[in-house]
């Protein structure tokens, strides 16, 4: 019998949660077998140190899958326990999904029964913060009190949450938060009332905020500590034994130390350096993130039937032999741009695109259209804006600070969910290859593809919404014999038109 999403949700909530208890009684039977002075590897001890001297802000860049959070949880275990004259404060951990901050409020529960510390259970809790509007809101989390009167809290990544708070910040896996720099920003203010902020995390990219702060640190440019973690200072210091007694709890054995480090590098392929030796890539950090493609997928997207004679704006990118030709063409409902008719082909002639293209004129309110001029783009753009005007017709050559332009359009459009794209793994795969290298401050901002993708539909959709935010210059509809026209017919009139003269000229986006 097939599930609903609801309950499919709480199926895969109780068989997470049935994962995290296995792995937390294996981590609790390898304790028992350890030296109490060797609880924590080296490198772990050396990180719970630099938080126990009171380092205001520590960065900590480290391999993937080192355990340093398990080690963070032995510190944030104890300074919540502890009294307040013994240092003790409240600890925020904020993870960028649910199942991370559950994770961490379990091993902290784990840390409590090992230190024999009186601590309730783990509860779900309702956290309260106001939002950017001043409303006041609720956010499900995960805390374990202390009789100390402190407690633990694990929050989603949501920056507000933390306003207004007091205690020790923990921001785990910094990089990969939707929106690390307002985090960062709301955490900064515990400082001021002697609190205390860790940022962890793995690399995802050279342009990432989180390598910002790295950099910052470094500099001068901001007061603080750093650390780095990675995977070969881990193998040195006990990892692979580690792993190995806690593998032999589950009734598990381990292929010898070498092969065991050789497997997992080779399984990390060309991004084994950003993943364990805490290298940046230059071409990694997409200028989109997936949580805001995937907001903007519409199961209505993409359809024509559903175009309901709004203005519409057109985006094409140029190819002919090898490269994707696309061209979309968005519906502008409201504020927001909603994809109707999709052309993608490969080794198509121009004759077959333009056909394509010049339908849409036939069918559609078109407002603007903007083809990538680019190489063989020129002809093409020439030609086009003969039939259809230079007005409504713009070529843009992608180079430069167009795309940086036409890149930015696009993000502004699917940050604030004003774009509706039909759910497509193709299309995912174009919208993630772009990158961007570089910062604003620096001046050296470039947008540049994934090797392996050219981004076709990325273009394309960006030409569109860069066609949108442009506006235009729009012609009122004629139909026959000089009749107003039904909403979505044919007969928009333009500068090149023959009977311009019946047109009522005017500019505006949205006019009509």
């Amino acid at each position: 019998m097939k599930l609903s999403p609801e309950d499919q949700k709480k199926r895969d909530d109780r068989i997470r949660q049935s994962e995290l208890m296995g792995d937390r009684l294996a981590a609790e039977e390898s304790l028992v077998r350890l030296p109490r002075g060797d609880l924590l590897l080296k490198y772990q001890q050396k990180a719970v140190d630099r938080m126990f001297a009171g380092v205001s802000l520590l960065a900590i860049e480290k391999s993937r899958r080192v355990g340093l959070t398990w080690g963070v949880g032995s510190f944030a275990t104890l300074k919540a326990s502890s009294a307040v004259e013994a240092g003790g404060q409240n600890v925020w951990y904020m993870g960028y999904d649910k199942d991370m901050t559950l994770e961490f409020i379990e091993v902290c529960s784990m840390w409590a029964r090992a230190f024999n510390l009186i601590a309730g259970d783990v509860q779900e809790e309702e956290v309260l913060y106001t939002d950017e509007n001043g409303r006041e809101q609720g956010i499900k989390a995960f805390s374990i009190r202390f009789a100390s009167g402190f407690r633990i809290t694990a929050l989603p990544s949501v920056p507000r949450a933390l306003r207004g708070k007091q205690g020790i910040v923990i921001i785990d896996e910094a990089a990969f938060h939707k929106d690390v720099e307002e985090v960062l920003k709301s955490a900064m203010a515990l400082l001021i009332w002697g609190g205390q902020v860790v940022v962890i995390s793995t690399h995802d990219g050279i342009s990432n905020p989180f390598n910002k702060l790295l950099d910052d640190i470094s500099s001068g440019n901001r007061r603080g500590e750093r650390m780095k973690i990675t995977f070969k200072d881990a193998m040195e210091n006990g990892l692979y034994e580690r792993v190995a007694m806690v593998a032999e709890t589950k009734g598990v054995d381990l292929e010898p130390k070498e092969e065991w480090e050789a497997n997992i590098r080779a399984s990390y392929g060309d991004d084994a350096g950003e993943e364990l030796d805490c290298v940046p890539k230059v071409g990694s950090g997409s200028l989109l993130k997936i949580e805001d493609i995937a907001a903007c997928e519409h199961e209505e997207a993409g359809l024509s039937d559903f175009y309901q004679g709004g203005l519409c704006y057109v985006g094409r990118d140029v190819a002919r032999r090898n490269d994707g030709q696309i061209q979309y063409c968005m519906e502008l409902l409201g504020d927001v741009l909603w994809q109707r008719d999709t052309y993608e082909e490969v080794g198509q002639t121009f004759a077959h695109q333009d056909a394509f293209f010049d339908g849409l004129f036939k069918r559609r309110r078109i407002a603007s259209a903007w083809i990538d001029q680019t190489g063989m783009g020129e002809p093409v753009v020439e030609a086009l804006q003969v039939k259809h005007g230079s007005l409504r017709v713009v070529g843009e050559l992608l180079t430069g600070p167009n795309r940086l332009d036409l890149a930015t359009s696009l993000k502004d459009h699917f940050e604030t969910h004003r774009i509706r794209i039909r759910k497509d793994l193709m299309t995912r795969s174009d919208l993630l290859a772009i990158k961007k290298v570089g910062s604003e401050q620096s001046g050296g901002v470039r947008i540049v593809n994934d090797s392996s993708v050219h981004a076709d539909r990325f273009w394309a959709y960006a030409l569109a919404c860069r066609a949108h935010d442009m506006g235009a210059e729009l012609y009122e509809h004629h139909g026959p014999r000089g009749q107003s026209g039904k909403r979505g017919d044919a007969g928009w009139q333009h500068p090149d038109d023959r009977g311009q003269e019946r047109g009522s000229r005017f500019r505006g986006r949205g006019a009509w």
